[in-house]
């Protein structure tokens, strides 16, 4: 494969991905190659390809004589997932409260400016992406870009919950900001252990809003509790 259909296939892939993420393809939906041709503008071999490696992930399936269809929210993988990226991330977190060098945490700073912006004017897709950027940043603050890389790939079910969370209305956005300013307060005055501890609350928030999620969409879900 060269160079040109390599991009062209990775631009298929984070474009289809990010669909399913941010339920443009909601779970269940049949979808068809020339329909996400059509939509993505994009040709035959790149979207094809981006198919089989979405099939391989797990987010689509194909039924014989029936199509292909984007896969359900895997709630068993969404709980473990959040569980791996809340280990990790009061690690990255208490690391970064004992870090003296953290010009990077402007960028936190800058996030939750976004994300009270975008807050107020109901734009969930980009608060979800300013509440991505406001983690990542402990990451790179700690060198550890890499890690951060690595949990996109597990984050998935984890991440259509939680922009599922985000459309709805009764669940408050300013709880993910107030907690956010609360992990970043204790990084940046070197608290180690209360940035463990907000990052853990605000992790475990998953678990509190859990059956208001289910109950509002349970279509979208496999492995619902009985």
């Amino acid at each position: 494969m060269n160079e040109s259909n390599f991009n062209l296939q990775s631009q298929a892939y984070k474009q289809i991905i990010g669909k399913i993420l941010r339920n443009e393809y909601i779970p269940g939906q049949k979808i068809s190659q020339k329909s996400i041709e059509k939509d993505l503008q994009l040709g035959r071999t790149p979207v094809r390809e981006a198919l089989l490696r979405l099939r391989r992930d797990g987010l689509i399936y194909t039924i014989p004589q029936s199509g292909t269809f984007v896969t359900k929210i895997d709630l068993d993988a969404a709980i473990n997932a959040r569980f791996i990226r809340e280990n990790l991330e009061r690690k990255i977190v208490y690391e970064a409260a004992n870090t003296e060098d953290n010009l990077l945490l402007s960028q936190a700073r800058d996030a939750i400016a976004l994300q009270e912006k975008y807050a107020a004017n109901g734009e969930y897709n980009k608060f979800f992406e300013a509440d991505e950027e406001f983690h990542k940043t402990f990451y790179l603050t700690t060198n550890h870009a890499q890690v951060w890389d690595w949990l996109q790939t597990v984050n998935t079910q984890f991440n259509r919950f939680r922009w599922l969370r985000l459309a709805i209305s009764e669940l408050p956005w300013n709880t993910l900001i107030e907690q956010h300013k609360e992990i970043l307060d204790a990084v940046e005055n070197h608290e180690p252990e209360r940035a463990d501890a907000a990052v853990a609350r605000h992790l475990h928030l998953m678990f509190e809003e859990e059956m208001t999620v289910l109950t509002s969409f349970p279509e979208y879900f496999d492995n619902l509790p009985e």
